[in-house]
């Protein structure tokens, strides 16, 4: 049967079922049954069946034993401070007040990326009315700030480039310890977006990181493409899918 990116993302509800078994080492295939029947109570057990072995090919289930499964072994991905999101978020916090923002480094993805001539970029989103604000007060007290990403990031600078942009509506964005964070697949899309500033000095190609992380990690697709829509890149994000999922095949 060929494959279609409504297949994996609508018919196989990946997104629900990793959600219905996350909390569960190990489940039965009568557990997917019912996953699938209270979805559509006529669905017929043959549909079931290639379900289950798409999920399987897809490595978004493993066996685990004669009828049992667990979710597939990848990972979910955790934003974490590092010393400069650590020490911008103070300055923000103790000088401009009510500011929504969200914080995250190229650093967390570092193994994924092709080397940034050794650079860690701290990307700091700021609601469009505050970022002059909060790019002034960062100016003031870190050095290598600049206000929107300029055409092509400076190799000079080490490892502490900080850039201060505009923060896309809608954005998907998780809090941990008072500090906001992108969720993954925001990250990717804007990765996508900046792809030719951040590596202006050589070409590697955005699908190779692209397929490094959706081997690793769990990606939401819905959210990845909803995002992807707001920034007008829905169909490029349709494109590589589906060439994953051909591979995959």
């Amino acid at each position: 049967m060929p494959y279609s990116l409504n297949d994996t993302i609508n018919n196989l509800c990946i997104n629900d079922l990793k959600d219905n078994f996350s909390n569960r080492d190990e489940f039965r295939l009568d557990d997917i049954i019912l996953f699938y029947t209270l979805k559509d109570s006529e669905i017929k057990k043959s549909t079931i069946q290639w379900r289950v072995s798409r999920l399987l090919k897809l490595g978004i289930i493993q066996r685990t034993g004669r009828g049992k499964y667990a979710l597939g072994n990848l990972q979910k991905f955790t934003p974490y401070p590092t010393p400069n999101i650590k020490k911008a978020h103070q300055i923000i916090m103790e000088r401009c007040f009510n500011v929504k923002y969200c914080i995250w480094s190229t650093q967390w993805l570092e193994s994924f990326l092709p080397d940034i001539a050794s650079q860690y970029i701290t990307f700091i989103e700021v609601e469009n009315s505050n970022s002059a604000l909060v790019f002034f007060e960062l100016w003031k007290n870190v050095e290598n700030v600049f206000y929107k990403i300029p055409s092509k990031i400076p190799k000079q600078f080490g490892k502490n480039v900080i850039i201060i942009k505009k923060l896309i509506s809608g954005s998907p964005l998780v809090e941990s310890n008072e500090i906001v964070y992108p969720h993954l697949e925001k990250m990717i899309v804007d990765l996508y977006c900046d792809w030719t500033k951040i590596y202006p000095y050589k070409n590697p190609t955005f699908y190779k990181f692209f397929k490094k992380i959706y081997s690793n990690f769990s990606i939401n697709e819905s959210k990845l493409l909803r995002y992807a829509d707001r920034r007008k890149k829905k169909m490029v994000f349709v494109k590589h899918l589906q060439r994953l999922k051909h591979i995959n095949s």
